[in-house]
Formats: C-alpha cells, sequence, structure tokens
C-alpha cells in the first residue's frame, strides 16, 4: 500500500508540535491504534479536519508523499477576486500559464473553475475546475493517486502538464478531446451539459489517469 505523509513523517510531526497520538486521537475522535493509519482517507474534509487539530498547513497532510513548495509560489492578488460565478463555481482568470499554482489553489479552496490555465495551439484554452468525486481535480485526487496512476499529487500535477502539453492527441468527439503520453491519458470535456443539453463550450480536464488502471468516468453533466 502506498505510504501516506502521516505514515512516514507523522511520529516527527507531533513530536515537533508537541502532541502524543492520543492526544492526536482524542481531539480527532478517533481510537488511538488507528492513528497510524488515519491519513490513508482520501476524504478531503476529513483530512482538513486533522490538520486544523494539529495546527498545520491542510496542503501538508492530504495524505500523499511529496509536499508541495507553496511557499515559493508567486500569488497574485487578484486570485482571490472571482471574475463571476459558474456551473463549477467560482471563476478565475488569474492561473493562466500556472498550473502548479492553479491545482493547488483548488485543492486549498475545494471550490472553483480556473480558465485558461493551459493553452494549446490547436485546441486553445483549456479550464481546470475543482469539481467532485466524479469529475476534474477532486476526482483525480480521489480516483487515481495509488499505485498504479500517480504516486503524488506533485507527479500527478507535473504529468498532467506534460501530458497535455506535449502528448499526443489521439482521439476526438464533439464532446471530448483523449490526449495520451508514454501510457498515460488526459480527458479533456469540450462542453458541459445537463439532462444531455449542452449549456456551454468549454475545453476543462475531465480525468486524468494510467492506461493500465481503471479510467472509466462519467461526468455527472451527462446524466443529471
Amino acid at each position: 500500500m502506498l505510504k501516506t505523509f502521516f505514515e512516514e513523517k507523522g511520529a516527527d510531526l507531533l513530536k515537533r508540535i508537541g502532541m502524543t497520538k492520543t492526544e492526536f486521537a482524542r481531539k480527532t475522535r478517533i481510537r488511538r491504534k488507528t492513528a497510524n493509519a488515519f491519513f490513508r482517507t482520501k476524504n478531503l474534509h476529513t483530512i482538513r479536519k486533522a490538520a486544523e487539530v494539529l495546527g498545520v498547513p491542510f496542503e501538508m497532510l492530504i495524505g500523499y508523499t511529496s509536499e508541495p513548495d507553496i511557499a515559493s509560489m508567486p500569488v497574485p492578488e487578484r486570485d482571490g477576486q472571482p471574475l463571476a460565478s459558474g456551473y463549477f463555481g467560482p471563476i478565475y482568470d488569474s492561473f493562466r500559464g500556472r498550473p502548479k499554482e492553479a491545482f493547488w489553489f483548488l485543492i486549498d479552496h475545494q471550490d472553483g473553475d480556473l480558465i485558461g490555465v493551459y493553452s494549446i495551439p490547436g485546441i486553445g484554452d483549456i479550464d481546470l475546475v475543482w469539481g467532485d468525486a466524479a469529475c476534474g481535480v477532486n476526482h483525480i485526487l480521489l480516483k487515481h493517486i495509488n499505485d498504479k496512476d500517480f504516486p503524488t499529487v506533485n507527479q500527478m500535477i507535473d504529468a498532467v502538464s506534460e501530458i497535455v502539453i506535449t502528448g499526443n492527441l489521439s482521439f476526438e468527439s464533439e464532446d471530448k478531446l483523449v490526449i495520451r503520453k508514454n501510457g498515460f491519458v488526459v480527458i479533456i470535456r469540450k462542453n458541459y451539459r445537463i439532462d444531455g443539453k449542452k449549456l456551454e463550450s468549454k475545453n476543462w480536464i475531465l480525468t486524468a489517469y494510467s492506461k493500465e488502471s481503471s479510467g472509466i468516468t462519467l461526468a455527472p453533466l451527462d446524466t443529471n
């Protein structure tokens, strides 16, 4: 099983902040014997609660081995000022050409639609959305951070960017694009629909995965 941040470094973290496993278990209302495996959970709300209890950044505890270097990332003031609100939540235009910051912004806020994160000749702008358990960044975190797809979140972010920017377009239809590279796949939706009716045309990342794993993803927009 993939080792998580808490399994690898949790004891040192607790020692550094002066909290015992018993205290941690009590504050998070879990049994002490389950504390070692606590951060195997993929429930982001549970992990955010744990981060609050520990008094550490949420990004440190999303359950994966790599820690983001968020402190070194430039964050324009306008990042906190959405243009409007849409189907996927607040719409931001300040992450163009900044995919790493865009991914971590969505992970931190758990909401949002970041337009033009990528711009690819022949395709145009590609947006990044938080989505839900079935689509977007949320879906990738919950379903495709594992031993078969992407071992860590940072590796997923780097891989998705490499595939989108330098991969080969292997399939295109009215509704989606499929880009592949080195055995990995990124699926881009070209619109979103409700009850089968197309409401808007926009390119956005639906999912990303290894072709060796089960990558079946049905956006809820197709069936709601």
